[in-house]
């Protein structure tokens, strides 16, 4: 039986809203570790986004290091395998890999060419003891992949599925003791579940026949809600939120595979948040002066990240986030935004104007006529005396 814990996207390093999340962070790290210890794995694997930006700072590298070490203490005989992710810098992982296989981790920070530039598959397929076999790829985007050796005609497009493909076919080749096999992949999956993801965020998503066939369980990486893709591939999601939309249970998975060609026993570990991420109120939006009150009475047993969800016409009143902020100034809870919901629909009729129109009118003029394409009415008083103050501090700016 081959059995390892799965997690990916750590971002560790994130900057919340401002706020440092190393306590956070270091805190799952020695939950993950105590996991570890518990269920002795003979595997972890890690799929990607260790860091939350490719360049991350020293406190980030030195949170990392620390946090594997005592990973690898708690179970000394288990295997670590790492790939990058879409947020980590692929050259700054393989940089020092040579120094973790020390401590029994094999890091995968590109995707690996022979001195052809051909695809060097074998690189990439690691062989846990007599437990198993794990197939670990990094992020790439599709059409990057390198070319298997003598599939030169392979057209851009696709390169991916090919290499998932053929990297499977050579590591069930080597597999003359039906050990299962594990994929390893930090991609979007087409028709997953994005709950939590920005909404603007535009993810670049491939079929699952993609993969390829020949694995028993994908380990992916890049989807941050936790779900199972199909019997046999699976987004054990972040360990913590990294944002106030993933509502959703936090956890690492534990699978168990009896051998090659059986189905995964998946067991779900939570991870608490010893920092939770809370929205006042919880459900609907309620205008400012309300939710302000709701905050003004809101008194967590816990230190906690908080989002003000508020329902306005057009536009928040003046100094809106400097009293959400004045009203958790004493509590236990990091204020971070105000998250808006429109009850009117902006749409914008932008008036045509010619050349000569345009120069005629004032600054003031052109915001206003701004204002009433957007919202259907000019600025008020205090909105035009704001303007005409910073369009006064702009003009001495320039004058100096």
């Amino acid at each position: 039986m081959f059995k390892f814990i799965h997690t990916s996207d750590w971002h560790l390093g994130q900057n919340f809203y401002g706020y440092d999340r190393s306590e956070e962070q270091r805190d799952f790290l020695a939950q993950l570790a105590d996991i570890v210890r518990k269920h002795t794995p003979d595997a972890l694997l890690v799929s990607g986004d260790i860091f939350h930006t490719a360049a991350p700072s020293n406190a980030a590298v030195n949170l990392y290091v620390e946090g594997m070490l005592n990973i690898h203490k708690a179970c000394p005989t288990m295997a670590i395998i790492v790939v990058a992710g879409n947020h980590d810098s692929a050259s700054r992982l393989d940089s020092d890999k040579r120094l973790w296989e020390l401590a029994g981790v094999t890091v995968m920070g590109t995707v690996a060419r022979d001195k052809n530039g051909k695809a060097d598959i074998g690189s990439h397929i690691i062989k846990v003891g007599d437990k198993g076999i794990v197939a670990a790829v990094p992020f790439a985007y599709p059409s990057s992949f390198p070319v298997p050796a003598g599939m030169d005609d392979i057209e851009r497009e696709q390169r991916q599925r090919t290499y998932f493909q053929t990297l499977l076919e050579q590591a069930n080749h080597k597999n003359a003791n039906e050990l299962p096999v594990v994929l390893m992949a930090h991609l979007a999956v087409s028709n997953s579940d994005f709950t939590g993801h920005d909404r603007d965020m535009k993810m670049e998503c491939v079929d699952i026949t993609a993969l390829g066939t020949g694995y028993d369980y994908a380990a992916l990486g890049h989807i941050h809600r936790p779900q199972n893709v199909s019997d046999r591939a699976r987004y054990c999601g972040t360990p913590i939120p990294v944002s106030f939309d993933e509502q959703c249970e936090h956890s690492v998975s534990i699978v168990e595979i009896d051998k090659h060609g059986d189905l995964p026993r998946i067991e779900s570990k939570v991870i608490r948040n010893i920092k939770p991420l809370r929205t006042v109120p919880a459900n609907e939006p309620v205008d400012f002066e309300t939710a302000l009150q709701r905050l003004k009475d809101y008194n967590p047993n816990e230190h906690s990240y908080i989002r003000l969800n508020v329902k306005v016409e057009q536009y928040l009143p003046n100094g809106a986030q400097e009293q959400a902020a004045q009203a958790v100034a004493d509590k236990q809870c990091r204020f971070c935004e105000i998250k808006k919901t429109a009850t009117i629909a902006i749409t914008r009729n932008a008036t045509q104007m010619t050349i000569e129109e345009f120069n005629k009118k004032s600054p003031l003029d052109i915001a206003n006529q701004y204002f009433i394409d957007t919202y259907g009415h000019p600025m008020n008083d205090e909105q035009q005396d704001m303007f005409n103050h910073i369009y006064q501090l702009i003009q001495e700016e320039n004058r100096q």
